[in-house]
């Protein structure tokens, strides 16, 4: 009786250790800042590109992330990151200088463009990501962690923080842009955006060099230059 009890105990056992193992959920992607505490973010994958589930995101695919009270870090997401791709430098503003939700907020350059990028958030400049301007490859290995650009004293941040789209709204602006981007592309021979299931990281690099300037400025919201 004792060998029976102890069978059928070790038998609910395993059935209740294996409800609870088919009812979790499969853990989310993560990204790294570079920081003390190296605290994990939790981020999905949209239409292949990776988004953090609590940044909130400017149209001209910048990103915002509130670090406490006023303090705002920001960024490129990884649409533009591999949009542009090869970058051969970032500028970023000095500290000090104020920046306007919407408005141009630094530039990357590859050959002899200049792209302008749209600041997500209003602000004062307070502190740059110096590592990005030695190696702006960074930015493509991880543009939410290592590649973060600015640090933006924002009087106005809450308000700044609603005007951008955040949780199913970004999602489905990330989802239609690759869409749209894939439309762009998918005429021009041998262009693709993925790569073995994942976006390729020189989305540019697929296409003719005569039509950078009208894919970038459909989606970074500006007009590119070309350098002397």
């Amino acid at each position: 009786m004792v060998a029976i009890l102890v069978l059928m105990t070790m038998v609910i056992f395993i059935l209740v250790d294996f409800y609870y193992q088919t009812r979790k959920e499969k853990p989310l992607l993560v990204a790294k800042f570079e920081s003390e505490s190296d605290a994990a973010i939790p981020m999905e994958l949209v239409s292949g590109f990776k988004m953090p589930t609590a940044f909130s995101f400017h149209p001209g695919h910048g990103w915002a992330m509130k670090e406490s009270g006023r303090r705002v870090r920001i960024g490129m997401d990884d649409f533009s990151a591999r949009l542009l791709g090869e970058m051969d430098s970032i500028d970023l503003p000095a500290r000090g200088r104020w920046l306007r939700q919407g408005e141009k907020g630094w530039a990357v350059t590859r050959g002899k463009r200049r792209f302008e990028l749209l600041s997500p958030i209003e602000g004062e400049v307070v502190d740059v990501n110096e590592a990005i301007l030695k190696n702006p490859r960074q930015l493509l290995a991880d543009p939410y962690g290592v590649g973060w650009l600015l640090e933006v004293h924002s009087p106005g941040a809450d308000g700044n923080l609603k005007n951008l789209l955040h949780g199913k709204l970004a999602r489905r602006w990330m989802e239609e842009a690759v869409m749209d981007l894939n439309s762009k592309i998918s005429g021009v021979t041998g262009a693709h955006l993925q790569d073995g299931g994942h976006p390729v990281s020189d989305i540019l690099g697929q296409i003719p060099e005569e039509r950078w300037d009208t894919l970038v400025e459909d989606f970074i919201l500006t007009t590119p230059r070309i350098r002397d």
